[in-house]
């Protein structure tokens, strides 16, 4: 019995001798089988991202990058809309002084020629400002900020710097009323600079010109003359400037005044000392 199991137990003992043999080469055959296989299968897979996935990650991501442009230019818009925005607001605050310095200037420019307006045959009662003004057809009329407490009175008359204007025909304690040059209503004597021809004249009604209605000796002066108050009817004052004769007909002439009457703003009343 003991040849046999010592037999055995050789036999046993070979055979796992010989299968540990075999599954170390085995198993490094493995292992260096799948080491060479990993280095190709990581090389495929470095080749089918170069190849394959980066293309499909570009074309993926390309949406992306151009919404996330738009996106900045966007905001980069609104940015700037905002900016112009503001820059609209400060062009129309700057416009605003400019027109204001404007205004302002012109004010000063017309009160320093008003200064200049009355000479020593006049007395300032008063200088006043526009109110508002009534002009139609039959009527040219305008109101003053300053009446009786300023002692202002009927029929005296209204200058500014570029001459005669009209006359007060009615005050109340803080307002006048002025009847212009142009309205059909209102006669003056005036005469002619160079002949000393006179005549009277009287708003035509479109407002522009003064036309003449009587003359002496049916005189009539020449084309460019200057025309002034002649001082005859005693309701203005004497050699106030009028206008300049623009027009000569057989038996009237037109003259186109001195005075915008459609931009007044300061008006003188005065009185002759």
């Amino acid at each position: 019995m003991a040849p046999k199991f010592q037999i055995k137990v050789f036999q046993l003992s070979r055979f796992v001798k010989n299968f540990t043999i075999i599954s170390v080469v085995t198993l490094s055959f493995l292992l260096i089988f799948f080491s060479k296989t990993d280095y190709y299968l990581i090389s495929g897979i470095k080749n089918l991202s170069s190849s394959v996935i980066i293309p499909i990650t570009r074309f993926i991501s390309a949406p992306v990058n151009v919404f996330s442009n738009f996106i900045e230019e966007y905001n980069q818009f609104r940015s700037l809309k905002f900016e112009n925005k503001i820059l609209q607001e400060e062009i129309i605050r700057l416009k605003k002084w400019q027109t204001l310095a404007i205004q302002n200037s012109r004010e000063n420019n017309v009160l320093k020629k008003l200064l200049n307006a009355t000479d020593n045959n006049l007395t300032l009662v008063k200088t006043a400002s526009l109110i508002n003004r009534n002009d139609t057809i039959y009527s040219k009329l305008i109101n003053l900020n300053a009446g009786y407490e300023d002692k202002i009175e009927k029929n005296m008359s209204a200058i500014n710097e570029r001459g005669l204007l009209g006359k007060v025909i009615d005050t109340t304690s803080n307002n006048s009323r002025v009847i212009l040059l142009t309205d059909p209503n209102l006669s003056i004597s005036v005469k002619s600079i160079s002949d000393g021809i006179f005549s009277l004249i009287s708003g035509s009604g479109d407002g522009k010109y003064l036309v003449s209605s009587f003359t002496k000796d049916n005189k009539m002066p020449r084309l460019g003359d200057i025309v002034v108050t002649s001082g005859t009817a005693q309701i203005f004052p004497v050699d106030l400037l009028v206008g300049k004769v623009a027009k000569v007909e057989k038996n009237r002439f037109f003259v186109l005044p001195f005075v915008d009457f459609k931009n007044i703003d300061y008006v003188q009343i005065v009185t002759s000392k």
